[in-house]
């Protein structure tokens, strides 16, 4: 939900459900580079899933805040995605973690979703007989499934600036005055911790991404920046 992301004359955009989109063209490079496969077919089928998951995470923030009132639009980029508004009035700590959660709660919904198709699929035997249709279907369930489940609570994490380090942020502005100090020393704790953990399991692109974001929280809290 962060982010100030230039234009660009090859920027994919289109509006759905009267919310403007733009899709940098990054998005789709960075999705590649995450999900390369020998077999072109099957990173394709990545890109498209990451894009539906990211589109979806991202109306979910979106049509949270145009029910409050506030008009956003999105913009995805090469590092996910951000649903931005303009809080013009009313914005309450219960809105603000209302409008957080909903992206990764609409990711979670297209989870089930996705349980559900494949049950379906699998009840009625409905699955294609032809091998390579079968190999690109068994790819994009997976692929969905996994999107939205694991990096939506991946993005719960109290780790700042992901939607659970927000989320930590608004709670602790609530309950205390130093609650912006002690949510970035939290952020900065927990984005150890996974870096960590992700080094350690040699998942080495999470394990950079959290270290990065440990290094911003600790020159947050080095530069008084909060």
């Amino acid at each position: 939900m962060l982010g100030n992301v230039n234009p660009t004359p090859i920027d994919l955009r289109f509006s759905l459900f009267g919310i403007p989109v733009r899709v940098h063209p990054f998005f789709w490079l960075f999705s590649a580079l995450l999900g390369w496969n020998q077999d072109p077919r099957l990173t394709l089928v990545w890109i498209a899933c990451v894009f539906l998951s990211i589109l979806v995470h991202e109306f979910g923030h979106a049509l949270t805040a145009k029910y409050f009132g506030y008009p956003p639009h999105i913009v995805l980029y090469s590092f996910g995605g951000y649903a931005a508004f303009q809080p013009y009035w009313g914005y309450t700590t219960r809105r603000a973690v209302l409008i957080l959660f909903a992206g990764p709660g609409a990711g979670f919904l297209l989870f089930f979703v996705i349980l559900g198709v494949q049950e379906l699929l699998r009840r009625f035997e409905l699955f294609p007989r032809n091998e390579e249709q079968l190999l690109l279907l068994v790819w994009a369930l997976g692929s969905l499934k996994y999107i939205n489940l694991w990096w939506g609570l991946v993005n719960l994490l109290p780790v700042y600036p992901l939607d659970g380090g927000q989320i930590s942020r608004h709670l602790m502005t609530h309950w205390r005055r130093d609650g912006v100090d002690l949510s970035v020393k939290i952020s900065l704790i927990a984005a150890v911790g996974c870096a960590v953990y992700f080094f350690s399991n040699q998942q080495q692109y999470a394990g950079i991404l959290f270290a990065l974001l440990a290094y911003e929280s600790y020159q947050m809290l080095r530069g008084g920046l909060i």
